[in-house]
Parts: structure tokens; sequence; C-alpha cells
């Protein structure tokens, strides 16, 4: 690495060369700039010069010492001698230009924009200049240029990866099984009256047969594996502040999410014109109603388990005491754009959360545990097709992070259901209806969690799509009750009937 800083600090009143000049002499003598560096290595003042109250300087270092901290190093001293002798001192710093070089061991795949830099990549030589200007002192202090280097890094990282279809590998799969059905049970489910369209896209209303199906599913899971493994049941919100959406990683995926804006106030009178718009056009007229919002406040869950790990910022835990906790609080929701298809892919769904932390070993073995009782219902009660597969952590995609391979265990395993019919996320004929992960000390990190002994915390979570799972269970069982499986026939006992119109539904 080199870089490269143009800036000034600006004093109290007016300054000489001939001060700046003894007080620089005695700061190379001292070697401040290298204190921490091995020799040679630390930053220098490559020029300088006064005008008025202004100092300006240069300052080029590698990897050591950057200039970004030197800068601050040099304020100090200059403020500490110059108050000593002269009683002037320092206000503030600020950097017009900063270079900064980088050596690349893989080019990044495509071109590479970040805020605050403007970056350039020489192909050829393996490098990268980033280029930042007019920055002031809070962002200097606040370490914003190496997290921009370090978003940088991970931007390139990341331009290899491409999600779970370039790093997916196939771990185990039942025995091929016969499907009742041969495509998509979508159109036969709105036929039968299973389920009702509604006007907002990627979202249905689900009547009683469905219903009583997608709850058999969730208690299913929920006595198979969630109780069966002694986890208890929370209720988690699902309006999720903003801070607590960058702490998971989840600003970094804004364009899957909702957001909520709250009105401009709760004063009757200040959507007085809207409403009287809205009764005379009989219009919605969303582009009016966009002007009573205020800025977004909050994000729709978007993995149910946000709220979870901030309940242990600031609280001191013991990593002996494993939490193991599920939720089922309401849908959760995730913006599908043109990725929508029949009940395949919505933008509100169902799904079970679960969520542990604890120490290392606890977390590995509490996934992998709910992923073996997840496989044994469907294998054993639902008589599914399914397959695991090990594939990209995705709490690191959703952050924008990359982390090395390395660890002796998988972080992401997908549990998928085969169906006979290809669908709209996957080139195969399959649909992830489950995920399992191992997040490490992630979100203990993020969410600054305290442990009693200060050993180390993990967490883990797994998200079961009910949902899901009924929409494969017909694909695979049919419509008719008596040839499903006895356990669910049991379970359910009798199909309630559809609530029927003049005209609907299409099918008796």
């Amino acid at each position: 690495m080199k870089f490269k800083l143009s800036g000034y600090l600006t004093a109290t009143k007016k300054v000489e060369d001939s001060w700046v000049e003894e007080i620089i002499g005695n700061l190379k003598k001292e070697r401040i700039l290298e204190r921490g560096a091995p020799e040679g290595e630390g930053a220098k003042i490559e020029e300088w010069k006064t005008r008025e109250d202004k100092i300006h300087i240069n300052i080029s270092s590698g990897r050591y010492v950057r200039p970004h901290d030197a800068v601050f190093r040099l304020r100090n001293y200059l403020a500490r001698e110059m108050g000593r002798k002269r009683k002037i001192g320092v206000r503030d710093i600020f950097v017009e230009r900063y270079e900064i070089e980088l050596e690349l061991d893989d080019l990044p795949a495509g071109e590479v924009s970040l805020p605050f830099a403007t970056v350039e990549i020489n192909r050829k030589e393996k490098k990268a200049r980033l280029v930042l200007q007019n920055l002031d002192e809070e962002f200097i202090k606040g370490n914003a240029v190496d997290r921009v280097i370090k978003r940088f890094c991970e931007k390139v990282r990341a331009s290899h990866t491409g999600g779970k279809k370039e790093f997916s590998r196939l771990i185990e799969k039942s025995a091929e099984k016969e499907h009742k059905l041969g495509a998509d049970p979508t159109r036969e489910m709105i036929d039968r009256g299973w389920v009702k369209e509604f006007p907002g896209a990627g979202i249905w209303i689900i009547m009683p047969p469905y219903a009583c199906l997608i709850r058999a599913m969730y208690d299913l899971c929920i006595d198979e594996a969630a109780k069966k493994l002694g986890f208890e049941e929370i209720m988690l919100p699902r309006l999720i502040p903003l801070e607590v959406e960058r702490k998971k990683g989840h600003l970094n995926i804004a364009n899957e999410q909702f957001w909520v804006c709250p009105p401009v106030s709760r004063n009757p009178k200040d959507f007085e014109d809207y409403s009287d718009l809205v009764e005379i056009t009989r219009k919605p007229l969303p582009e009016k109603l966009k002007e009573k919002l205020k800025e977004p406040m909050f994000g729709l869950a978007y993995a149910q388990c946000e709220p979870f790990y901030q309940i242990f910022e600031g609280e001191i835990s013991d990593a002996e005491r494993l939490w193991k906790v599920y939720d089922i609080n309401g849908p959760t929701w995730r913006w599908e754009g043109g990725g929508l298809k029949g009940l395949e892919r919505l933008n509100e769904f169902h799904r079970i959360e679960f969520v542990f932390i604890g120490t290392p070993e606890e977390v590995v073995k509490t996934r992998d545990m709910v992923l073996e009782e997840s496989k044994r219902v469907l294998e054993d009660v639902l008589d599914l097709q399914w397959k695991v597969d090990a594939t990209t952590a995705v709490y690191l995609e959703h952050a924008g992070k990359t982390e090395d391979e390395d660890d002796q265990f998988v972080k992401t395993y997908d549990l998928s259901a085969i169906l006979p019919f290809k669908t709209q996320s996957r080139e195969e004929a399959e649909l992830e209806i489950a995920s399992f992960h191992v997040h490490k000390d992630f979100y203990a990190k993020r969410f600054h969690w305290k442990e009693k002994k200060n050993r180390e915390l993990w967490s883990g979570c797994a998200g079961i799509g009910p949902t899901r799972w009924a929409f494969t269970f017909l694909a695979r069982h049919g419509f008719e009750f008596e040839d499903w499986p006895q356990a669910i026939r049991e379970r359910i006992r009798k199909l309630p009937q559809v609530p029927r119109f003049e005209n609907w539904p299409r099918v008796e």
C-alpha cells in the first residue's frame, strides 16, 4: 500500500514559518511519525507551508502509520508546542486530497464503485488507486478511510462470487419419489379455491383448506423439531429500526426489502387535502400520499431474527447458558420484484425462525440437530423428495462481506424439495424450503455482545418455510386428502371446505 495525503491544519491565530519549521524539525528528531512502525516504514512529511492561520502539509507513507493517523500525531504535537510557546491552538484538520494505491491479488470481475472515492484499476499492473477528496476531521477521525479501503477489498472479493448457485455442494439427497402433479400446483389451487388472488403483487389470500395444510406444517415443525430440541417460543417484532437493520447487514440488500415511512404527523388537518383528492378522484394517488410521509424509519422483517440479536446488546451473557428460541409471530416480507411466480416466490410469506446463541460447539451442534430433525420430518412424515447442499454463508452475502472458507464445519446448509417442474428462482427442478446457519461471532461483534468471562459467543439460526413445505407437499401428493400420508391425515383429521360464491371457485 502507498498513501499520499494533502491537506491543512487550521490554527487559532496566524502562524509563522519559523515556528512551524522548528516544531516539525523536533517532531522528526523524536520520530513521532515512525513510532510503532519498522525502521524506515513510518509516515513522512514531504512538504509543508504556512498561509495565515493554515499549515498546509503533504504526508506520505506505506502501510504503517498511515497519513490519516499521522496527521493527528502531527496536530497533537503542533498544538502542544505552539500552545506552550505561543499560546496558539490547532482547531481542526481538513484533507483536500487523499490517494491510496493498493496492489491486488485478484482483479475485480467488473467495475467497482464506492462512495467518497473515485476508483481507478490498472489491470496491467494489478493495482488500484482510490482518490478521496474534501474530507473533514470527523470523517478522518472516525476511521472512515480504513472502512473505505476495507469495503473496496470486500467488493473485489465479492465480484468473484455469485451466490448460492456458484457455491453449492451436494451433501446428501433422498431417494427419488414420484410426483402426482407434473406441473406447478398454483393454477389448480386457484381453480379449487384454495387460494384467492389479492391486488397486492406476491400476496395471496389463503383459504381454509390450504391454511389448514400450512398450519399442519407449522405444528409438525414445532412439535418434531422446536419442542423436541428444547426451543421456547419468543415473539419478535416485525418493524425493524434502521440502526438494527444496519447492524444486521440488511442495508446492503435494501433493494430486496420493504421500507416503512411514518406519516408526517398525526394531525388530520395535514392530510385533509389528500383525503379530499381521494374522495373526489376515487383514486389512491400514491404520488400525493408520498408527500405526506417522513423518511423511512423501519424495515419490514426480512429474516425475522433481526430483533433477537439486539436483545443481547449491553447485557452480560453466560456462554454456557444456551439460548434456544423460535419465532412464528406473523409473516416475513421480501421484495421479489420481477421474480414473483405463483405461490412459489412471494412478497409476503410465513416462516418459522429458530435462533440460538452459546458456545461455538453448542451452536454448531444445535444447528445440525435442527437440520437432522427437519430431514426426518420430510422423509418419515411428509414423504417428500429432498436434498441438502452446502452453500455460501447467506449472512455474509447480505452484509456484503466475504470470508475464507477455512473452517472445519459448513456455515450454511440449504434444504430443498425436489419438484416435477423448474422454478422461477433456479434452473433445477427444486425449491429451497429451509436453511440452517452458523454465524460464528459475526453478530456478536456487530451487536457488541459481552460474555461474563470474555469467552467467545457464537450464534446460529434456521429458517423453515411452512408455506413452501405445503406447496411442495401438494406437488408430491396432489389434492385428494385420502392420498396424503397417514401422519398428516391424522393431524388434520378433516380438511375444511372452501367458502363459495355463485361463480367461484371454478372447480367443485
